[in-house]
């Protein structure tokens, strides 16, 4: 984790292309009157100083201050009233003084700062000691923002859900974006969608089987903390400060109460699949911070039984354990002690990055830690209040699951479309995996840390396989055949499927296995198999394709070169011989200088740049020692080839190498 009192970078744009690309800054960042010179290293830097002062005078360039004594880099001011910055800038580019001249910037923070003005005061989103905290003891949200843009809707356009089962909730609130049941029409009396609840306009009350929705504080605020509107001018922000809130009030009272509660969001998300998005809502997590104290999870079958269901579509369910000190292995909690795959226990954290005392924990039922101490959030009516508990730890991981959701690409979306309960516990598994891990914490939860929900969504959207090489080179004689190993990495802590993969594949190579299952930060060798029989002298190529369970790719080029068969391996000589050529650029002959270790044929090849094989021919080096090949500039024919740019590939003796060329017109 950095330091975010430094974390700095250089805001840089790209250049506007008709994919969508914004203009690229051209220096509109730079600061006026302020330019940075890199002194030439050979040089006196207090002689070359006033060297400079001397020479640019006319330009009032004077040094303010030495940036590194050791490299020679000092900071200096030039009046911009009467000299133009990029006139001035490219004197000193020529300048044999200089090493390196460039303007002074201005620096940006790479982190998304909403406009709330109570965002300051939500240090589990932001964290810069600002209320006397641990620095960056907080879950990174602002380094997220600026990765998921579009937070209320995926890339594909579904409008991100998060249900939060609750109490009830203050619907008038000013600072939230409750979900609306369009399709149905409030107060006729009707089930206008057919999804079997009457007026479910706003939600759905499990307590009294209506759609009209209790007003509660408690669920207001585990709501805010998950998805109160961001960057609005107005209160708070909530991690995913854009996505639809469904309120499902039925947390309390009766164990049916809670079960009817997940039964709406089940049947939600299946109408929602069913009518193709038209219908229903798609809901990606449910919130659930309430419970039983010291309860067997045995005794409640049908309710652990939910989560599961959930899970099937698609949904992950964020639950908070009880605020009681106690391992909960031993004295049992429902619902963190359902065993669900689906389902992420949630403790509290603090300002300080350690477990708040009044929280339970365990080691096989806890899956993380989140900021749940002294959270400002949204309350009654359109206020707002501090609070603190396992409930205020939850939403956070909710909210996470919904920002993860924005910002994952299409790749991942038709995955989790087509297999919606596996990429359900992979995206719970890189929550796990993404977590900054606290001392202490892995004898108090799975993952043995707390939420950090940029790391997370980076591993969404990064590759989690790593090869040992982008490329693989094999050189063979004719006729016959060899094997080359490729190692690939797992880059996240937990199992990882994968499949290899050539499309059109050719004769000549083969590979083994085509797929497995990576154990967490294991790796494995992929064994690469060549074979030349009856293949022509020359260079083949073909590209694998290494594909996790979620969709990222990682390709690899295979090239096989078929040389004379001089009875060296692939494994003997990068370095047999050393090639030199002159003149560059050639008019009629290029004379290309070899010292070669071992004697033995040369097969040279001539390429134009669009890869068009122009000349072939074997050069016969019966000694070992110097060797000078002359080529007059002619193709296969006899042609002399136009001026231009041409590539020649030298190989034998189980060596391979290319060279660039320049043929002049005279």
């Amino acid at each position: 984790m950095k330091n975010k009192l430094f974390a700095i970078s250089i805001l840089s744009v790209f250049m506007l292309l008709s994919s969508g690309y914004p203009e690229r800054n051209v220096d509109n960042n730079a600061i006026p009157g302020k330019i940075i010179l890199q002194l030439q290293q050979t040089t006196n830097q207090k002689i070359t100083l006033n060297k400079l002062a001397g020479l640019y005078s006319f330009a009032g360039l004077i040094s303010e201050k030495c940036l590194s004594d050791q490299l020679g880099i000092w900071l200096f001011n030039y009046d911009e009233s009467i000299c133009e910055g990029k006139d001035l800038l490219k004197q000193l580019h020529d300048d044999k003084y200089i090493a390196q001249a460039q303007f002074d910037h201005y620096i940006l923070l790479r982190e998304l700062i909403p406009d709330d003005p109570k965002f300051m005061e939500q240090w589990a989103l932001y964290n810069i000691g600002q209320s006397g905290g641990l620095v960056d003891a907080d879950i990174d949200a602002t380094e997220a923002w600026e990765i998921a843009v579009n937070i209320g809707t995926t890339v594909l356009g579904d409008t991100i859900v998060l249900a939060v089962v609750d109490d009830g909730f203050y619907l008038g609130h000013e600072d939230m974006n409750y979900w609306k049941n369009i399709n149905e029409i409030p107060d006729n009396g009707i089930d206008d969608d057919n999804n079997g609840y009457v007026d479910d306009y706003d939600g759905w009350n499990a307590y009294s089987a209506t759609g009209t929705i209790p007003a509660r504080a408690h669920g207001t605020s585990v709501a805010g903390i998950a998805g109160a509107i961001g960057n609005n001018e107005t209160g708070i922000s909530g991690v995913n400060w854009n996505c639809a809130l469904m309120p499902v009030a039925g947390s309390s009272t009766f164990e049916s109460t809670v079960v009817e509660a997940y039964a709406y969001v089940y049947s939600m998300r299946l109408l929602y699949e069913e009518t193709n998005g038209e219908k229903g809502a798609f809901i990606v997590a449910t919130n659930s911070s309430f419970g039983v104290d010291f309860a067997n999870p045995d005794d409640y079958p049908i309710w652990g039984m939910m989560y599961d269901s959930l899970g099937s579509l698609g949904i992950l369910s964020a639950a908070a354990t009880m605020n009681k000190p106690w391992n909960v292995e031993e004295v049992g909690d429902v619902p963190t002690n359902f065993d669900s795959d689906f389902l992420i226990g949630v403790t509290n954290t603090t300002k300080n990055d350690i477990k708040y005392d009044n929280a339970a924990w365990g080691s096989v039922s806890i899956d993380l830690g989140a900021p749940g101490t002294n959270i400002i959030t949204t309350k009654a009516l359109s206020t707002y209040g501090y609070i603190t508990g396992t409930s205020m730890a939850s939403p956070h991981v909710s909210g996470s699951i919904a920002l993860m959701f924005a910002a994952a690409d299409e790749i991942f979306l038709q995955k989790y479309s087509d297999q919606p309960a596996a990429m359900a516990i992979f995206m719970k598994n890189l929550i796990l995996d993404g977590v900054d891990t606290l001392t202490g914490f892995d004898t108090l939860c799975v993952s043995g840390g707390r939420l950090n929900v940029n790391n997370a969504i980076r591993k969404l959207l990064s590759p989690r396989i790593q090869a040992s090489a982008d490329s693989i080179h094999y050189f063979i004689a004719p006729d016959s055949s060899g094997q080359k190993d490729l190692i690939l990495q797992n880059l996240v802590g937990f199992e990882l499927p994968f499949e290899c993969n050539i499309a059109n594949m050719p004769g000549w190579v083969d590979f083994a296995p085509g797929s497995g299952v990576l154990a967490g930060s294991d790796s494995v060798a992929v064994t690469i198999s060549f074979d030349a029989s009856g293949m022509a002298l020359g260079t083949y190529y073909c590209e694998m394709q290494i594909e996790d369970l979620a969709g990222i790719k990682v390709p690899v080029v295979i090239e096989m070169n078929v040389i004379p068969n001089m009875g060296v391996s692939d494994a003997i000589v990068e370095s047999n011989m050393i090639i030199s050529y002159y003149p560059n650029p050639f008019t009629n002959e290029l004379h290309i200088c070899i010292s070669m270790a071992e004697a033995g044929d040369l097969l040279l090849q001539v390429y134009s740049l669009s890869g068009r094989l122009l000349h072939t021919w074997i050069e016969n080096t019966t000694l070992p020692g110097k060797h000078t090949i002359r080529w007059d500039g002619l193709d296969q024919t006899g042609n002399i080839l136009q001026p231009g740019i041409y590539i020649i590939q030298l190989s034998g003796n189980g060596f391979s190498e290319r060279i660039k060329v320049i043929r002049s017109a005279n």
